[in-house]
């Protein structure tokens, strides 16, 4: 009998339970209102009603059904529709004719002589301004329409009782009641505010997911808060972009931001760099703003957004880097049902399946789930596994002023492991330009690992939040989370010091399995606003407590040589224990580090005038480090302090759509690990430091749905190194300082950009090392630039997109002896939209570096890490 491994187990539970949610999700919407939700593009000229609805038959493939429409008089409809949905061309065509439809299948039918009356109104901001394109509903029916350019709205409905729903994107939704009587006419009004405003300030429903530019982030403050409001510079990519780009890995999207490089460790985790500093894989990436720990990839299919926040981040964060972190926004719950499915695949041998199924089982507990089923490959010959995740984000309303939000993510992946080339792995006789010379001449797509080395790696994270709106303008916010990473590595590694000039070097085992992380985070805070000697205020209060652990298998205190081998022809060995070496065995598991950190903190947002925010904020934070870099082995504190970090802004606005800001801001990172080429690596991590930056900058809407961001920052941290005794230590500062301009968002009904570019002057001050001071530190480019655009041909439903994307000389050494030279990529794509019978399709296909150039992509951690070559990504997705 064939006994099912865990993982097979798991592949075949997962790919049942999405085939499942396909099927059901498949039947289930099939009887909803996907007909109306079609876009079509059609023109009247002078019809009348009834040819105007044998046009949309014969164009939407539907059929309309009705007792008496006159077929040749009032002959007056004349109108172009490009791209509308057909619900918004039938609410303006009957509104007219007092008449109201409902859909059976795949047949619309239209109710000539029902007792009906009229609906009208208008819509505005908070500031009395028309608000256009806003969706006025009656709710539970299909009956409503969307306000125009000048805010009005009118349409028809059958005679009852009703709750009229208006909402928008960025707005918070509103509702009241209402009472149709047949002949007359209600006249209702509604004025939005800005989902800041209410309890959807924390709730960002759809709005994630939609354009190239976004309005809100919730990362670089408590609670959301518009972009242009804050005097920080946030890059947010939306899930539009995601999709349009086939996103799979962080690097393919921090490639939208200038500021930000990407190390590539096929089949480990990305390790990112930003504004020239390197993040920390245990404090610096989030997950809505929680510990998320970066060993094993994040996956992409459930995520509404990513947003990128620039600079320290102490207020918000703790005990981080200054370059700044990565906060991943999750995919909510959907007010209509929602169902797309996509297949996809690349020419790296690549291929999967993700569901995306949102709605609401009952009006006030929702819904998100997706699931993917997928084989990765990379690039590299024979570097492949299998990938799945499921996910699941349920929102409950059991009271109008309280939700509570439960979501779960799981994911399991595994790839060999490849053999890196890094700065220490050279013998000590190669020269400069030999080694130069390997980089170049080494095949990318080689090999180096052997074949049973494998990053087999477990995630599960889990959360639980509640939002409670005390008043219409306090609130109060509590969410906790629990991550569990397993992961089990072994693999074949280039020996430190060991790669001579002809290729030649020793094969080194790396045995860690069972290396266990189980980070417990949680957040607290209250938001309010007040008016205190007419000064408005915005004011955040609250706390935060983590605990972050490493438990790892002891294995062997040195680690076993296999033998020789070449990076032009590689040795595959079998596993120790085969032949004269021993097999490394796995000890007990014990603690390896834990991290605690608990703080308290306040932030004020005072506004002055119309013109002119001030922020004042601080955070009291202590930082717990505990470790077994000692001669017991045995887990000891290395470090506990508290500090207190303060952050200033301003932000002015001289003219509608442009904010002027100003902003000082004292940071505190976790010491730097020890390296372990370092003769003080035992002694395991150096002290936590101060670091500081000033930025200033401008926000502008330069066009509708477009956002112009510049920034200057100046970033002070100080330096680690290892010294010519070859101690690894602090000492001098590395000071980064730059400018950073982006462009995103929809330029016209054609074209929609995102560009960026960055001016870098990076130095090392540090007069007791002459060898390094005054260098440009490792890694760092002097200028960045991205640039990606998208067109809508006149071909209905084609869009092409191309992408540039530039990155500098950089060094592989503080010395600046080992240079890299700068690359150039060039992306490019298509996308096509199209029904077929009640259904939306959308192909896409990317091909990136489409040159084929030959670059290094990461410097990060002494890693060379080699750039892809050109690759096709591929996808088709159905959405019911």
């Amino acid at each position: 009998m064939k006994y099912q491994t865990f993982n097979e187990i798991i592949f075949s539970t997962s790919r049942t339970v999405l085939l499942l949610l396909i099927y059901l999700n498949v039947h289930w919407l099939s009887a909803q209102s996907s007909l109306l939700d079609k876009e079509i593009s059609i023109k009247f000229q002078n019809d009348s009603l009834a040819s105007a609805l044998n046009k949309i038959e014969e164009i939407a493939n539907c059929t309309f059904s009705y007792e008496s429409i006159d077929s040749e008089e009032s002959r007056d409809i004349s109108n172009r529709y490009t791209d509308v949905p057909l619900r918004e061309i039938l609410n303006e065509l009957l509104v007219a004719y007092q008449m109201y439809y409902r859909t059976r299948g795949n047949t619309i039918l239209i109710q000539t002589d029902a007792k009906n009356g009229q609906v009208r109104g208008k819509t505005n901001d908070q500031n009395g301004k028309p608000l256009p394109f806003v969706s006025v509903i009656l709710k539970g029916t299909q009956y409503g329409a969307s306000s125009d350019e000048n805010g009005n709205f009118s349409f028809y409905a059958p005679e009852s009782d009703y709750i009229i729903v208006a909402s928008s994107v960025g707005f918070g939704a509103i509702e009241k009641n209402i009472t149709i009587i047949e002949g007359e006419t209600v006249e209702i009004n509604f004025t939005l505010n800005p989902s800041s405003e209410n309890l959807d300030e924390v709730v960002l429903v759809g709005e994630r997911e939609i354009g190239y530019v976004a309005i809100e982030q919730s990362g670089a403050t408590f609670g959301s808060q518009d972009l242009v409001d804050i005097p920080q510079s946030v890059s947010v990519i939306t899930q539009e972009v995601l999709i349009d780009q086939q996103v799979r890995q962080l690097g393919d999207l921090v490639r939208n931001d200038p500021s930000v490089l990407v190390t590539n460790s096929l089949g480990l985790n990305e390790v990112l760099n930003i504004r020239g500093y390197d993040l920390d894989n245990s404090s610096s990436y989030r997950r809505e703003n929680l510990i998320f720990q970066n060993q094993a990839q994040s996956p992409f299919e459930n995520k509404a957004a990513v947003e990128i926040i620039k600079g320290p981040s102490a207020i918000r964060y703790g005990f981080t880097p200054p370059g700044g972190v990565v906060n991943y926004v999750l995919k909510r719950p959907t007010d209509r049902p929602y169902s797309w499915i996509q297949t996809f695949g690349d020419t790296n041998g690549s291929v999967g399946i993700h569901g995306d199924f949102g709605g609401k089982l009952h009006e006030k507990f929702g819904y998100r789930i997706n699931a993917v089923v997928a084989r990765e490959a990379t690039f590299v010959d024979n570097q492949a596994g299998p990938r799945q995740m499921f996910s699941t984000f349920f929102e409950w309303q059991p009271l109008e002023k309280l939700r509570i939000d439960l979501e779960a993510e799981y994911q399991y992946r595994e790839l060999e492991s490849q053999a890196t080339i890094r700065t220490n792995s050279f013998d000590a006789s190669v020269t400069l330009e030999e080694r130069r010379q390997l980089i170049e001449d080494f095949d990318r797509t080689t090999f180096l690992g052997q074949e049973w080395g494998t990053y087999p790696t477990r995630n599960f994270i889990g959360s639980l939040g509640v939002v409670y709106e005390i008043s219409d303008n306090w609130s109060v916010q509590l969410k906790v989370q629990q991550m569990n990473l397993i992961r089990d590595q072994k693999d074949g590694r280039i020996t430190p010091g060991s790669l001579q000039a002809n290729g030649d070097f020793q094969v080194q085992v790396y045995f860690d399995p069972a290396q266990v992380r189980n980070p417990f985070s949680m957040e607290a805070f209250v938001n309010g606003k007040f008016s205190t000697f007419g000064l408005q205020h915005q004011l955040s209060v609250g706390g935060a407590y983590s605990k972050n652990p490493l438990s790892f298998n002891g294995g062997p205190n040195s680690l076993p040589i296999l033998g020789p081998s070449n990076i032009f022809a590689p040795v595959i060995y079998g596993f120790p224990g085969t032949g004269d070496v021993l097999s490394p065995e796995a000890g007990l598991t014990r603690d390896g580090m834990v991290f605690t950190q608990q703080a308290f903190y306040v932030t004020d947002l005072i506004k002055v005038s119309k013109s002119l925010e001030v922020l004042a904020a601080l955070r009291w934070t202590e930082q717990k480090n505990e470790d077994v870099f000692n001669t017991n082995g045995t887990l000891q504190t290395s470090y506990k302090d508290h500090i207190i970090v303060p952050n200033f802004g301003i932000i002015y606005t001289p003219v509608e759509k442009l904010n002027l800001y100003g902003s000082y801001s004292l940071g505190i990172t976790n010491g730097f690990q020890i390296p372990g080429d370092a003769d003080n690596f035992d002694e395991g991590f150096l002290d936590p430091v101060e670091t500081e930056q000033f930025e200033t900058g401008l926000k502008a809407e330069v066009f509708k749905n477009g956002l112009l961001t510049a920034a200057y920052f100046d970033i002070d941290q100080p330096l680690a190194f290892i010294d010519d005794n070859n101690i690894f230590r602090y000492g001098g500062s590395q000071r980064n300082r730059g400018f950073e301009l982006t462009l995103a968002g929809q330029i016209n009904e054609e074209a929609r950009v995102i560009i960026g570019g960055l001016f870098m002057d990076a130095e090392i001050d540090n007069p007791t090392e002459p060898g390094i001071n005054g260098n440009r530190p490792q890694s760092v480019p002097e200028f960045q630039l991205n640039a990606f655009a998208e067109y809508k041909l006149p071909i209905k439903g084609l869009d092409v997109n191309a992408g540039i994307f530039h990155t500098g000389d950089r060094f592989a050494d503080n010395e600046n002896t080992f240079e890299v030279t700068r690359y150039t990529r060039l992306d490019l794509g298509a996308r096509y939209g199209f029904n077929w019978g009640n259904t939306n399709m959308t192909a896409r296909l990317n091909v990136r570096n489409v040159t084929n150039n030959e670059f290094l992509e990461g410097l990060a951690f002494g890693l060379f890490t080699f750039g892809a070559p050109t690759t096709a990504i591929f996808s088709l997705a159905v959405e019911f």
